[in-house]
């Protein structure tokens, strides 16, 4: 009668034996000296950065080049322009004025083609190389008309006169009307490097 008593407390106390085995098992695990469990986590987390940074790289590399290329583009040198033709231009003397129709990029923007500029063209009786001349006055960079009855070029905007070849005739000008590279193409084609100067220099400066 006493051993039937026995078995059940001998089998519970079997399992608690067991519990408790398994307890000290994961404490054991858990309570790791503190400087190995401080040196692993170091070390994940070191390989957690670099591995962070090799991938961040990539992109931020590739962002830099479209940052700055459009920056690039922005300060390449003037290329030259096709302004007209030469049937459009009469070899008589007389400056006339045309458009300079450019697709205009600035420093993150592409815009479709439009007026960046004016240019004056002449062409000498025989002649089949024009001049040109920008439109821009010298002195503070107002637009200059050409007076076909005065024959001369005057800038409305503080009287400054310049004759049939670009001097200086009067007023505040520094120096003559800007003179540009011209060429022409196919026989037929006038082409232009058309670029601004600065303003109220006796040198003639291209601008940036």
């Amino acid at each position: 009668m006493d051993s039937r008593r026995a078995a059940p407390t001998d089998l519970r106390s079997t399992l608690e034996t067991r519990q408790m085995a398994d307890l000290a098992d994961m404490a054991g695990q858990e309570l790791a000296p503190p400087e190995e469990k401080s040196r692993r986590n170091f070390l994940v987390a070191a390989a957690a950065v670099v591995i962070g940074g090799i991938v961040s790289v990539f992109p931020f590399a590739a962002g830099l080049g479209v940052l700055f290329d459009p920056l690039r583009r922005k300060s390449a040198k003037a290329e030259p322009l096709r302004i007209t033709t030469l049937d459009a231009l009469p070899d008589d003397g007389v400056p006339r004025a045309f458009p300079v129709i450019d697709t205009r990029v600035d420093a993150w923007n592409l815009y479709p083609p439009e007026a960046i500029g004016s240019v004056y063209l002449k062409r000498e009786s025989g002649e089949q190389l024009p001049v040109a001349w920008t439109s821009v006055c010298p002195h503070l960079g107002c637009a200059v008309d050409f007076k076909d009855e005065a024959r001369q070029f005057q800038c409305p905007c503080h009287a400054s006169g310049f004759g049939l070849n670009g001097d200086v005739i009067f007023g505040p000008s520094p120096r003559p009307l800007d003179t540009l590279e011209v060429e022409v193409r196919n026989d037929n084609e006038i082409w232009v490097k058309f670029e601004k100067f600065r303003s109220g220099t006796t040198a003639k400066t291209p601008e940036g």
